[in-house]
């Protein structure tokens, strides 16, 4: 079953999906991959793994510092693919590449859409690729059964977000906030309101990602929306505490949206 069946499968249940996100190669690469199953035990409806770019120009200080590090240690695109492809017979969920353009277009699309295939990726998230310009990304990805997964931000206009949806599959990424990630959520109710009007003129589930970092935020936007991304807020924990503090934090903001499908 591909990743859009199955995050369209929760959608129709009224399960709420939370993917958080690690880039892999922090700490180490090892132990980015072992967080990757500590973390599907745990309850992730799919996980969000980054590949490590040296411009992240969407990113927020906690990532950009995690990438940093991890270009440090040698991590590649071809090693990350390379070692979830040995990993794939224990990862049981969606895993989705985020990825700046320019990895994928020093591989060349079609080599990494195969590759990413053979690691057992099901999505590919790509912030700074416009659709306009992502034909032949998507040509490639689709050939391989893979979903791309774009993103519309809070002042997207509604045409626009029709367009964007119409070549977006698995789910459609919205931005919670105009700022970088990791900055903070002013208007959890405005976000709230933004989601439901968009579910109203698309069809695909809606995740919201940027900026969640407390329990009381998951439980607000999943009222609207069909899942939560969550990134700087668990590498924080990571970098500070380890990944106990990782794991501890994913499960706080992971208890909200359990709490809401038993009220169902």
């Amino acid at each position: 079953m591909g990743m859009g069946q199955i995050l369209e499968g929760l959608k129709v249940s009224g399960k709420k999906a939370i993917v958080p996100y690690l880039v892999a190669g922090f700490p180490s690469l090892q132990e980015s991959l072992q967080l990757l199953l500590q973390l599907q035990n745990r309850g992730a409806t799919a996980l969000e793994v980054g590949i490590p770019f040296s411009d992240p120009v969407a990113d927020g200080p906690v990532i950009q510092k995690a990438h940093t590090l991890a270009l440090q240690r040698g991590v590649t695109p071809g090693r990350i693919l390379r070692a979830l492809k040995e990993l794939r017979s224990e990862l049981r969920i969606p895993i989705i590449l985020m990825t700046y353009y320019n990895p994928i277009f020093r591989l060349g699309e079609e080599r990494f859409a195969r590759e990413a295939k053979e690691a057992g990726v099901s999505g590919v998230i790509v912030p700074d690729l416009p659709p306009e310009e992502a034909h032949r990304w998507i040509k490639a990805s689709r050939s391989q059964d893979i979903d791309t997964v774009f993103l519309v931000a809070p002042n997207t206009p509604e045409e626009r977000v029709r367009k964007i949806a119409r070549v977006t599959t698995g789910f459609l990424y919205y931005l919670s906030l105009k700022g970088v990630t990791g900055s903070r959520i002013r208007d959890l109710q405005e976000v709230r309101e933004r989601v439901e009007g968009i579910k109203r003129i698309v069809d695909l589930p809606v995740y919201v990602g940027f900026g969640i970092k407390e329990p009381w935020e998951v439980e607000e936007i999943a009222k609207g929306a069909d899942g939560i991304i969550v990134g700087s807020s668990l590498l924080y924990a990571l970098q500070e505490g380890g990944s106990g503090a990782m794991v501890e934090l994913f499960e706080r903001l992971h208890a909200p949206l359990k709490a809401l499908c038993l009220k169902r």
